[in-house]
């Protein structure tokens, strides 16, 4: 019951202001860099060093107020050293990071418990493991001019694969971590007046409404899809819940590396990372990562994808802004 413990965290905290751990800087803006996929392997030093170097790069190019780590961070054996050798990289930019886990962390020779001991070992790290592993968290991001809470980024374990052989293939989000989602939702919306604060969600396992979002000629998409989105056959409701809240602005994944493409759907931006590995796995994109830019006003955010190709990373593509009134992309 990893989420009972966050519940009880955050139900103690003061009505009027909050004691946030990521603020909007003074021009209204919270930028974040979203690495996902990165597959480490210890046994593969040359690749892992590319892949250091890459988030090295952008972290000096971009200048991130938190990095965010959506899923299949290491997939090689000892994991340990994968994890330490990424993570340390990052720990000294000081930079405040977060991982969520993909369906290919757990395999490795690391149980959960132990991974989320690694993470949550450093002083940047986000994470908490009150369960014991890495709990589904919401981190409240401050407002630039004073201590309320402004915007939220939910930050959510899509598990694995399927716990039932009727529904093959990959894994959901279940219904009880739906249900906390939706406890702190209300817990948010309550404190501002009834109002729902702009949220933000992170995971690894896109939702279903994503091959649905982008089959559908009304929705105009942006960036790249070059294979089938490899969501759960199963539809745990995550969707729903979102759209009856009334936070979300946008979910941001990984896990299908020829995939980094974002498209609207229903008034949500549904939108892919973009592989930031090396030649460690199946991948027809450039290596690269997404970053995204949120905007305190508004609620609405800027976000685009830089390339790693040896002679062009100051590449930027598919540089849009969701406009969260109207419920569309526009080209920036």
């Amino acid at each position: 019951m990893r989420n009972i413990f966050v519940l009880l965290v955050i139900a103690l905290y003061s009505i009027a202001e909050v004691s946030a751990q990521l603020r909007f800087t003074e021009d209204g803006t919270l930028k974040i860099v979203q690495f996902t996929d990165a597959h480490v392997r210890e046994d593969r030093k040359d690749q892992m060093a590319k892949t250091v170097a890459r988030l090295e790069w952008i972290i000096r190019e971009e200048q991130p107020d938190v990095v965010i780590f959506t899923g299949d961070v290491v997939s090689g054996r000892p994991a340990v050293k994968g994890w330490r050798t990424l993570l340390d990289a990052v720990a000294r930019t000081e930079t405040p990071f977060v991982v969520v886990l993909g369906n290919h962390d757990r395999e490795e020779d690391l149980s959960a418990s132990e991974i989320a001991t690694i993470v949550s070992s450093y002083p940047n790290s986000l994470n908490t493991m009150m369960s014991g592993e890495l709990d589904d968290i919401v981190i409240e991001v401050a407002s630039s001019t004073s201590r309320s809470v402004a915007a939220l980024l939910y930050c959510i374990d899509s598990n694995d694969y399927s716990p039932d052989e009727e529904y093959k293939g990959y894994g959901w989000i279940e219904e009880e971590q739906i249900e906390w989602y939706r406890t702190m939702s209300a817990h948010y919306t309550a404190l501002n007046n009834g109002t729902p604060l702009p949220a933000y969600a992170f995971f690894h396992i896109p939702l279903p409404e994503y091959r649905i979002a982008y089959d559908d000629p009304r929705n105009v998409a942006y960036g790249i899809r070059k294979e089938a989105e490899c969501a759960p056959t199963f539809n745990s409701g995550m969707f729903d819940a979102m759209k009856s809240c009334g936070d979300v602005v946008a979910t941001f994944v990984g896990h299908d590396h020829n995939n980094n493409y974002v498209v609207p759907y229903q008034g949500i931006a549904l939108c892919y990372g973009h592989f930031s590995g090396d030649q460690t796995v199946y991948n027809k994109l450039y290596s690269g990562v997404r970053v995204i830019e949120l905007m305190e006003e508004s609620g609405s955010f800027s976000t685009w994808i830089r390339d790693y190709r040896s002679k062009h990373r100051n590449t930027i593509r598919d540089n849009v802004r969701f406009d969260r009134e109207r419920g569309i992309f526009v080209e920036q």
